[in-house]
């Protein structure tokens, strides 16, 4: 076989020297040959001399070597097929490749979007329980405001002491705020002068306590102004009330969208009505307090 690849080397292909195909069989070679020999002698023409000698070459080379020819043949065929196979198969190797890095990139994206989707419920989640946190919050400190602008009265009264004095002391206004406005911010005081005594009312409960306990040995005496029982069955009552109230305020950290939405509903319909309900029993159970704490104040 190298032979042949050393012929052709040096003098060509043969057969295309023979204007024939490589597969063509001894007779066809021959065949070829005498047609060409004819037409390219030299007797002919003195210029085609060189062409002859080629042919002739290229005929007695095949001739003898048509055998080997053909099995280089069959080789180089062989070859090609499985070039073109091998071609074919990393062509679609290729091709099997991009359609999964194409599939690995779909599907990362859709991850992506998933991802995303996530995050935005979440967001949206959060961004609910803010709001509905917010409107907890609202609504009970509109309702401890509402609750202090109710019992305003019950408080200026736990917030008030009263003081006596001897006959042959004097206080007025400015006096007393000298001396008692270290136990707090004083609202208000009132002085009856023909009676000898006065009230103060602090902004606190706390700076009444601290105003009764720190004068008590002194030359002013100091009471609260409504006696301890009812003293201690009002703040217990205002106490429970405020602890109630606080109560309301649930922990929706780990709320869904649609459970805010439905307690949202809730309180926004049903529970209005329970809330009124209450409310009023709670008004009249205030209303009759006052009022017994203004019979005693009258039976004093």
């Amino acid at each position: 076989m190298n032979n042949i690849i050393d012929f052709i080397k040096q003098n060509g292909n043969p057969f295309e020297t023979l204007e024939l195909d490589m597969t063509a069989d001894k007779k066809e070679i021959k065949s070829q040959y005498k047609e060409l020999a004819r037409k390219y002698h030299p007797d002919k023409s003195a210029n085609t001399k060189e062409k002859f000698i080629k042919i002739q070459k290229a005929y007695e080379f095949v001739i003898h070597n048509l055998a080997d020819i053909h099995k280089y043949v069959e080789h180089q065929k062989f070859r090609q097929q499985e070039q073109k196979k091998m071609s074919s198969e990393q062509k679609q190797y290729a091709e099997d490749l991009k359609r999964r890095e194409q599939m690995a990139e779909r599907q990362k994206q859709q991850e992506e979007v998933v991802k995303q989707m996530k995050v935005n419920e979440e967001m949206n989640r959060l961004e609910e329980q803010r709001k509905f946190e917010e409107n907890e919050k609202k609504q009970k400190q509109e309702k401890l405001i509402q609750f202090e602008l109710q019992n305003q009265d019950l408080y200026k009264r736990l917030n008030t002491i009263k003081i006596k004095w001897a006959k042959d002391q004097f206080y007025t206004p400015d006096l007393l705020s000298l001396l008692f406005k270290n136990y707090g911010a004083i609202q208000e005081i009132k002085v009856q002068e023909n009676k000898r005594k006065a009230t103060i009312t602090f902004h606190t409960t706390e700076a009444a306590n601290n105003a009764v306990i720190q004068q008590s040995d002194g030359f002013l005496k100091v009471k609260h102004f409504m006696k301890q029982e009812k003293r201690q069955q009002i703040q217990k009552q205002l106490q429970t009330e405020k602890e109630r109230i606080n109560r309301n305020d649930q922990d929706v950290h780990q709320l869904s969208t649609d459970t805010l939405n439905r307690i949202s509903h809730f309180y926004n319909k049903d529970s209005k009505i329970k809330e009124g309900l209450d409310e009023l029993k709670r008004e009249q159970e205030r209303l009759k307090l006052i009022n017994q704490i203004y019979e005693e104040e009258l039976n004093k």
